[in-house]
């Protein structure tokens, strides 16, 4: 079975050889560990990475600004490496330039292509999805877009529906480059709420997320859709509108409650407690972690990507450990 083909079972539950893998390492882990984290990662290979992976060349941190294509204006923490930084300017901190503000142009996917000719087609590749949610909070800064979401100001409105129709056409690029999925990301939760009210998050994005979904659907891909926080409040309403993978950060909103809610009925990326377990916890500790994902999760004739989320605040002995577990427990039929 080929690593798409695994892949592509483990979504629509049909029953794979065993769970696949999806790597995600933060680059402030890789300049932590250097070669050897990249030799245990090309040991255990990604089911949707095409190609090996190698040491990131270092970002240079004494540089703590830059301005990006959307005219966005980030700063990071120097010398930290772990994440993209704030909104220091954002594009638009008032609507007067609105009318005549343009957005950077869509790839071509050429290295998409390239990357699928080049491997026959074996792994599981993504296109872009994506974010509205977020790229809105950083075109207008993040308390400009709360106050506009409030008012329900035309500029708001216009801004998400262009975003929308941005993110379509990226969508109907990617996957005639020959995608399999579009994969989205918007961080919908703080740790114990959500960020707005889910009535208003009903009102506003469920139908604009919808659209850019049916057009995932409508071209043979699945939708795939991260998003940190406590969201159980919108759970359902994700599954409503067609997410085929959902990665939410589960363990906070308790595994079990949410492995009652949502298994069976959507594929679980999963994301291992990277709060608490994954930095604070013992080797055996993460594997009972991992042994229980699959246990609530996987037994649906699969539904389940085990993946958990590597920063450098995780000890390199853990690393191993949660892809022994990964190896060790993820076949099936499951035991």
């Amino acid at each position: 079975m080929t690593p798409r083909e695994r892949a592509t079972r483990a979504i629509e539950f049909t029953g794979p050889d065993r769970i696949p893998i999806h790597h995600y390492i933060m680059p402030g882990a890789f300049h932590r560990y250097g070669q050897k984290l990249v030799d245990l990662l090309n040991g255990v290979r990604d089911d949707f990475g095409a190609i090996p992976f190698q040491m990131p060349a270092k970002p240079n941190y004494e540089e703590t600004e830059h301005r990006d294509e959307w005219g966005i204006t980030w700063q990071w923490l120097k010398g930290v490496g772990y994440s993209m930084g704030e909104v220091k300017q954002p594009a638009l901190p008032t609507w007067d330039a609105w009318r005549g503000y343009e957005f950077p142009p869509l790839p071509d996917f050429d290295d998409l292509k390239q990357r699928i000719a080049a491997t026959d087609h074996r792994y599981y590749m993504f296109g872009s999805g994506g974010t509205l949610f977020e790229q809105m909070q950083w075109i207008r800064g993040p308390a400009n877009v709360y106050m506009d979401l409030a008012e329900n100001n035309q500029g708001i409105n216009e801004l998400a529906d262009r975003l929308v129709d941005h993110w379509i056409e990226g969508i109907r690029r990617s996957l005639q480059a020959g995608a399999d999925g579009c994969y989205f990301a918007d961080d919908w939760g703080a740790q114990h709420a959500l960020l707005i009210s889910p009535p208003l998050w009903r009102e506003f994005f469920k139908p604009r997320y919808k659209r850019m979904f049916d057009a995932v659907h409508e071209g043979g891909g699945h939708v795939w859709f991260h998003t940190d926080g406590y969201t159980w409040e919108i759970l359902d309403d994700f599954i409503e509108i067609g997410i085929d993978v959902l990665n939410p950060q589960h363990h906070i909103m308790g595994d079990e409650r949410v492995a009652q809610r949502i298994g069976g009925r959507v594929c679980l990326r999963s994301d291992l407690d990277r709060q608490h377990i994954l930095p604070h916890g013992t080797p055996q500790e993460i594997e009972a972690h991992v042994k229980e994902i699959i246990t609530l999760f996987a037994n649906f004739n699969s539904g389940l990507v085990l993946h958990g989320e590597i920063g450098p605040d995780v000890p390199f002995e853990n690393i191993e450990a949660m892809y022994d577990a990964f190896v060790e427990y993820g076949r099936y039929p499951l035991d």
